[in-house]
């Protein structure tokens, strides 16, 4: 059940919204999730800027105008997995300095998770009308982690007119992205 919930989360925290030093840029919705992995080496490493996001909203302009506009918004988006890692406490003091930060420094905790040995949490900051940043911090048995950055401006009300629509991943085929069998 927690894979289906992880999952979820992981690609609505992406999708729908553009998808640990902290420093003076943690206040427009930046936040260095790269000192989180105390010189561990992630699986996947994802880090778009401004151009890459553009391009992505101009790919779905026409399939989902809605999608375009939010990703259009996103500056940056930065993805950060680790898996086999046999044990995550070296990360953990890490990760309760980083939550310790971002609650000092104005971001609010949006979703909380705790099951069995699994944890989700889900940070935002907000300005006026908009959602400048997310920061997603997923720990799995004591064995995956999955941090992500997300900042820019992202409207709430698209954000939630996609999530409420259930068309959310129209159009998106996850499990045949990476298959090979299909002579990509």
């Amino acid at each position: 059940m927690f894979k289906s919930t992880f999952k979820f989360l992981t690609l609505t925290a992406l999708l729908a919204c553009g998808l640990i030093a902290i420093s003076a840029q943690a206040q427009d919705g930046e936040f260095n999730i790269e000192q989180l992995a105390g010189g561990l080496e992630p699986k996947v490493n994802i880090n778009f800027g401004p151009a890459m996001m553009a391009g992505f909203a101009e790919s779905m302009s026409s399939a989902n105008p809605d999608m375009s506009s939010v990703l259009g918004g996103i500056q940056g988006l930065r993805l950060m997995v680790f898996e086999d890692l046999g044990n995550t406490a070296g990360l953990e003091n890490a990760i309760d300095m980083a939550v310790d930060q971002l609650l000092g420094g104005g971001w609010s905790q949006a979703l909380q998770v705790n099951e069995d040995d699994e944890q989700v949490d889900l940070y935002m900051r907000e300005s006026g009308q908009f959602v400048t940043g997310m920061v997603l911090m997923v720990r799995e048995s004591g064995d995956s982690v999955v941090l992500a950055n997300i900042h820019g401006e992202m409207d709430p009300v698209l954000v939630g007119r996609i999530v409420s629509s259930g068309n959310m991943f129209e159009s998106l085929d996850f499990d045949g992205m990476f298959d090979d069998s299909k002579g990509n």
